[in-house]
């Protein structure tokens, strides 16, 4: 039975390649100039990611080398409102891509790769490090650009035989240490080997007037954010678990409460408001513009590990609290002291008595965690805030 699956599995992925290569082709018949100093910038994956890597779209706007290109970002369009507001100066067009259409709708496909193709890029830049065969690498192949740089990256997102293909679509790869290494670091490490130089920047920053962000609600003069809120199940902590936080908070350190997600969370956020007296329920309610007006006013935050809690390391929050499984640990997880040092983890027990062995824990959860985040306990929540917590 699992041979069988893993066959029909192989027939499907072949049957993608060539359905996707016919798009491609059909998309290259037109004959395009290449438009001199132009440069593309692509970046698909999630808000995280973004908030990780977007300083260094400014590097490159201001460098000696591509400060007079026209740069033009394709991006992820979940995190299009906050890139358009806060990196609009150093980006002459955005291009947004819906990635569920993208990889499922060719004629959508075919208009994607029309519309950059037709702008004639004299280079494109892919700086993820792990990369997609379906998404960012299929783009490259399908520019008409004399220079295609990306990372030699690793395999977490793309099969090895898929990666060998693949890796034939640049024209220069920058190397990467195969170590695990914080994201902020692994684009560093690429920007650097795009540009040959060093960069002098130690720490991802959103520099933002948040008194010209027009808040759309009105919150509590002294509260914590609950973000309660992730991209899949097995990294969202269960209600009842940040219920007993919530009382804590409001009843011990006389904090109120906002709770904060996506649509999908409303309804665990009204069974919170439900126990906890005078909570209010974002959840839904908020665009990425709110989020940054809510973090940077919250005296605290405690949240799953998603893009809040890289929001508020961006935004120099001063108390910050992530309950976490241990999915991409040492990627994305832990933050380095010299980064942030009030970016406290509240680890799965699993982890936790094996923090010491950094390298072995990195090998064994880099790419992925399965532990149940719910073994996590309020308690050891609570605790990490009592001896943390900076009023």
């Amino acid at each position: 039975m699992k041979l069988i699956k893993l066959v029909l599995k192989s027939i499907k992925s072949y049957i993608k390649l060539f359905l996707f290569i016919i798009v491609n082709k059909i998309a290259l018949k037109e004959n395009v100039a290449v438009n001199k100093k132009s440069l593309l910038l692509i970046r698909l994956d999630a808000i995280g990611d973004y908030i990780l890597f977007r300083n260094f779209i400014e590097i490159i706007r201001k460098s000696d080398k591509y400060k007079y290109y026209k740069i033009t970002l394709l991006g992820n369009e979940v995190w299009k409102e906050i890139a358009e507001k806060i990196d609009g100066e150093f980006i002459n067009n955005f291009i947004w891509l819906n990635r569920k259409k993208f990889n499922k709708n060719f004629i959508y496909r075919y208009q994607k790769f029309k519309e950059i193709v037709r702008n004639g890029y004299e280079i494109v830049i892919n700086p993820r490090y792990s990369r997609e065969f379906y998404y960012d690498d299929s783009i490259v192949k399908a520019s008409i650009a004399k220079r295609k740089i990306g990372s030699e990256g690793d395999l977490s997102n793309i099969e090895p035989w898929h990666k060998k293909i693949s890796d034939s679509y640049y024209t220069k790869l920058i190397p990467a240490k195969k170590e695990i290494m914080f994201e902020f670091y692994r684009n560093k490490e690429f920007f650097e080997g795009f540009l040959g130089e060093t960069i002098d920047i130690n720490r991802p920053h959103i520099d933002i007037d948040i008194n010209k962000i027009s808040a759309t609600f009105n919150l509590p003069d002294k509260f914590v954010t609950l973000y309660i809120g992730a991209s899949n199940a097995y990294r969202k902590w269960n209600y009842a678990n940040f219920v007993e936080v919530a009382l804590y908070l409001k009843e011990r350190l006389n904090l109120d409460v906002v709770i904060c997600g996506g649509e999908d969370d409303a309804l665990y956020g009204e069974k919170i408001v439900n126990n906890v007296k005078g909570a209010i329920n974002l959840c839904g309610k908020t665009s990425l513009m709110d989020m940054i007006y809510i973090i940077k006013n919250s005296v605290l935050l405690i949240s799953n590990e998603t893009f809040a809690p890289h929001m508020a390391v961006a935004l120099d929050i001063k108390n910050i609290f992530v309950i976490y499984n241990g999915n991409h640990f040492g990627r994305f997880v832990s933050y380095p002291k010299e980064i942030c040092a009030n970016y406290h983890v509240i680890y799965h027990p699993d982890i936790e008595k094996k923090l010491e062995d950094y390298k072995k824990l990195s090998n064994s959860y880099g790419y992925g965690s399965s532990l149940d985040i719910n073994e996590i306990t309020a308690k050891s929540v609570i605790e990490n805030i009592e001896m943390y917590y900076r009023r």
